[in-house]
Parts: structure tokens; sequence; C-alpha cells
């Protein structure tokens, strides 16, 4: 559920979905609300999606990002879709009638809204796929008006036969949150060269691994030792869990310049990785 600027009207809504709002999947979705949607109060966030390959739109609080990252790290979850459309119009009025609900409607011009979700999922289990919904609410602003609105949409995905739920802080992991925000940008970092990550990274395992100094003292080492930009180390490591080559526990908060790094597997490639 998002807030969203008077243009609800029957020509802009058969805009949107003559655009592609709401329709496609990983790099081709387009959601149907953008950051452009919106009033210009509040916090919105662009971020480039890793199993999407796209700009991910999110229209609240920093709330919606955070699980944004806890489904990026998920091996189960293949694609996110934000701000997916109820559509059409005609079911989620049915079921705010058959409920007794009011249906939200734009504030300028009273007419009936296209209701979004937060995130639709698409979720790998073995050999089968299943869509997921989620919206994602903190618990302080669960009003009676908000769980009504929640209440058109879990019955709209539950004809779909379409698994719903309802995240708060308490289905939040905040250190994995942290973890991935801090590893983000590294997954796809084109500024590492591909003979230093492989020619390097046992030098690195072992170092991290025999040492009991912060993560980020022991790569600042091996920056000198090897004559390389400060800071160029850390990004391989970042990369090589971001990539899980190395597998830490992420419900763990990572702190490189308090903590020492402890990494439970080491997954990289005999001969390094073939780019």
């Amino acid at each position: 559920m998002s807030k969203i600027r008077s243009s609800n009207s029957i020509a802009s809504i058969q805009r949107k979905i003559k655009e592609g709002r709401g329709q496609g999947h990983f790099s081709e979705y387009k959601p149907w609300l953008t950051v452009h949607d919106v009033p210009s109060i509040g916090i919105v966030t662009r971020i480039l999606g890793w199993k999407s390959g796209r700009l991910h739109h999110y229209l609240s609080e920093h709330f919606e990002l955070a699980h944004h990252y806890q489904m990026e790290w998920s091996e189960q979850v293949i694609d996110i879709r934000e701000q997916f459309p109820l559509l059409p119009l005609d079911k989620t009025l049915y079921i705010a009638q058959k409920l007794g609900i009011k249906h939200p409607t734009d504030p300028k011009n009273k007419l009936p809204i296209i209701m979004t979700t937060d995130m639709l999922l698409t979720v790998k289990q073995e050999e089968s796929i299943k869509f997921i919904a989620h919206s994602i609410k903190p618990s302080k602003k669960l009003t009676k008006r908000v769980v009504e609105k929640l209440q058109i949409e879990k019955e709209f995905f539950k004809d779909q036969k379409i698994e719903w739920a309802l995240i708060t802080e308490r289905q939040i992991n905040y250190n994995l949150v942290r973890n991935v925000e801090w590893l983000h940008n590294a997954k796809n970092n084109d500024k590492l060269s591909n003979h230093h990550i492989n020619s390097l990274e046992e030098n690195l395992y072992c170092a991290i691994q025999q040492s009991e100094k912060p993560l980020a003292k022991v790569t600042r080492e091996q920056d000198e030792l090897f004559g390389l930009p400060s800071g160029y180390c850390i990004q391989i490591v970042k990369y090589l869990i971001a990539n899980r080559y190395w597998i830490v526990d992420m419900t763990h908060l990572i702190q490189p310049t308090l903590q020492s790094m402890i990494i439970l597997e080491n997954r990289f490639p005999m001969g390094g990785i073939l780019f």
C-alpha cells in the first residue's frame, strides 16, 4: 500500500497498463508505482537489484528496503517485484464490498485507486516455482484502517491461490540487513581485477584466518604488502562474501574496523574463477 499522486483516472490506469506497469519478470518488470509517482515528502529509494538487474523503487521509509536486502540474500527468492498492482480494479472493489470495508480512494478526486502489494516474490522450491506476496509494515503503523486494507490484499491473493504474509520488524534480522547493505555494491564490482581476485584470494583467506586483528587492518596490511590501492583487498573480501565463495555467519554483524572475521567455509574453486 503506497502513497500516490492524484492521477488515478481511468485514462491514467489505462496509460500505466499500456506502459507495461505491473508486468514482466526480472529486468523486464515495471512497478506500478515508481519514485516519480509519489509526493516529494517522505523517503524514497532506488536500488539496483542483484536478482533482477534493474532499479527497484521503494516508496516508504527504509523499512521496505531492509526487507529487500533480506530477500536479495535468500537463495530461494529468485525475483522481487515491488509495487505489484492488484488488478483488475473490479476484483478489489468486489472484495472490499464482500468484507464490508471501504475501498481505498484517491484523497483528491475520490476515485478508487489501484491497490498495490509491497513485494511479489518468485520463490524456487526444489523443482517448482511459487509466488509469495509480502506486505511490509512496522507494527506501530498497523492502525484499524491499515489492517482493513491489508485484509483486502490478503483476500485478493487467497483468491489467486498465492501465499500472503505481513512483514513487521519481528521478521527483519537487522544484522543480516546491515551486512547485505555493506556488501551490496561489491557483488558485481567491475573495478576489481579478475587477476587480482584469483591470485590474492588464498593469501587473503590465510591472513584473515590466522589473525585476530580487525578485518580492516588485515586487509590494509595486504594492500601494502602487494602494493595495491588502499581499500582494494577489503573490496575483494566483500566480493567473495557477496558471491558466496566465502561463507560467513550473516546473522552476526560484520564490523570490519572493530572485529576479526571468521570464515566458516571457503568455496573458492581450485584454480580460481573462470571469467
